[in-house]
């Protein structure tokens, strides 16, 4: 079994009028194939049992189902993978539990943190804040597009190609500049799920991010 490829619309969840699960079926509704089920202040039990119903509808409907943080609860019902911030698991460990053929991303805010996770066997980084965001506690300093730029020209000349997603307070007003840079994709979150018509807005984003992405492909590839 071949490791999926890597989304350029990640959608997280995050604690909003919708339940969990409304705003996954929500988003996987307007047309988005990645879910991020991040639960931070949830106790474990309610965790475990939103993860095991979000990954068999996202198994039903050929979405790529990532867990944040909790890899016990990955390895117990099959996530594809997992997303660890910088307080969580290290993604060698992470490995070690889930195989090689699971999907590990990384949280990175500078290049150092890159090369860090790329050592470590991570298959994407979630690169940022882009700005600020209400999503995070004990945010690390906003990177904007200059920052962004600046990194993302870093691993080009040292030779690093992982897929890079931003993420912090995006807005689809982000996406063509962000894009420029040489971004793989964003992550989404409030931006949606505070949206009255979240489905509507994922199918706007993506429409958005198929434009921008392929306006930019042969400017790095």
């Amino acid at each position: 079994m071949n490791k999926k490829s890597i989304s350029r619309l990640h959608f997280i969840t995050s604690p909003s009028k919708q339940s969990y699960m409304e705003q996954i079926k929500s988003v996987v509704m307007g047309g988005a194939n990645w879910v991020q089920l991040r639960m931070k202040e949830e106790p474990f039990e309610v965790i475990e049992k939103t993860a095991i119903e979000a990954m068999s509808y996202c198994l039903d409907n050929g979405v790529t189902f990532i867990m944040n943080d909790h890899v016990e609860i990955a390895a117990r019902i099959g996530a594809e993978g997992v997303h660890l911030g910088k307080n969580d698991m290290s993604p060698d460990k992470a490995r070690d539990i889930l195989g090689p053929q699971a999907i590990i991303g990384g949280t990175a805010n500078t290049f150092e943190d890159i090369k860090h996770l790329v050592s470590l066997g991570v298959d994407y980084i979630g690169l940022g804040p882009f700005r600020f965001t209400e999503t995070k506690k004990n945010l690390s300093p906003v990177l904007g597009i200059e920052g962004y730029q600046n990194i993302i020209d870093q691993c080009k000349a040292e030779g690093i190609h992982i897929p890079i997603i931003a993420i912090g307070g995006l807005v689809p007003d982000d996406l063509e500049k962000l894009f420029q840079t040489g971004i793989h994709g964003v992550a989404i979150s409030s931006y949606i799920t505070k949206n009255e018509q979240p489905g509507a807005v994922t199918l706007d984003l993506l429409q958005k991010i198929g434009q921008y992405s392929s306006a930019n492909w042969t400017r790095f590839h």
